[in-house]
């Protein structure tokens, strides 16, 4: 009979315990919204704010890119800070494009990191805003900085509308220190250059038609298979420009 009764006890207590799990978490989920945001508290308080306050809002959303380190909410503050076109809004942008440079940092790097969006976002709303002059400080520092970051820089200063874009493209292509810099150099090219940069593609084209035995453009010991990626980049970079040109 006690057992019996014991047993009562504890199915009870489970059965309230769970209702109490049930009804906090239903607490836990307000406010919640669609999309990523059902699992995101923070990147839907940030969107209920600038709905609400609209321009009254720039200080939480510029606090909240401070503080953040969620890439969803970064990129959703940078998006309204670009909506709102606050032009003092252009260090705190800025501070987040000097990852790329300075000594000591906590971010990763690369573009396949998840950072990387944010830096983008970044260069992107700086360019809208008029502000393009990290372009130079990040070029200044570009023999100082890692493979990695590297990596980054062709996207990061076409996003930024850098009006040397195709000058610095194309001296990256011409160090040859690294087959995959170069390749991302000419994808940059492709995308953000103008049609100045032509000539040199095609003259590229013809160097690099001859293979790494008769060729002396590059240094170092890069393979036939790497000059004919190299050219076939240049030849796609010259269509796209053209087409751009064209339109």
């Amino acid at each position: 009979m006690v057992k019996g009764i014991q047993h009562v006890l504890i199915i009870l207590f489970l059965f309230n315990a769970a209702a109490g799990l049930a009804e906090a978490c239903a607490g836990c989920w307000t406010g919640y919204g669609p999309g990523a945001e059902r699992f995101n508290k923070a990147l839907a308080d940030l969107r209920i704010i600038y709905e609400a306050q609209g321009k009254d809002a720039l200080p939480q959303i510029k606090k909240v890119l401070k503080q953040s380190n969620d890439p969803l909410v970064q990129k959703r503050a940078i998006g309204y800070l670009a909506e709102l076109e606050d032009p003092e809004a252009v260090p705190l942008l800025e501070d987040i494009l000097y990852d790329l440079v300075k000594r000591v940092s906590f971010s990763t790097f690369g573009v396949q990191s998840i950072p990387f969006q944010t830096r983008l976002a970044a260069a992107h709303t700086l360019a809208n805003l008029g502000s393009i002059r990290m372009a130079d400080k990040i070029w200044d520092r570009y023999d100082r900085i890692d493979f990695a970051r590297k990596s980054e820089v062709p996207y990061v200063l076409n996003a930024l509308g850098d009006p040397r874009l195709n000058e610095r493209l194309s001296d990256i292509v011409n160090r040859c220190e690294d087959h995959q810099l170069m390749v991302g150099a000419l994808d940059v090219l492709a995308m953000g250059g103008n049609e100045k940069i032509l000539p040199y593609l095609r003259l590229k084209i013809d160097e690099w038609q001859k293979g790494p035995v008769e060729s002396n453009s590059a240094v170092g010991s890069f393979s036939a298979i790497e000059y004919s990626i190299w050219r076939i980049k240049a030849e796609q970079g010259i269509i796209k420009i053209e087409e751009r040109s064209r339109n």
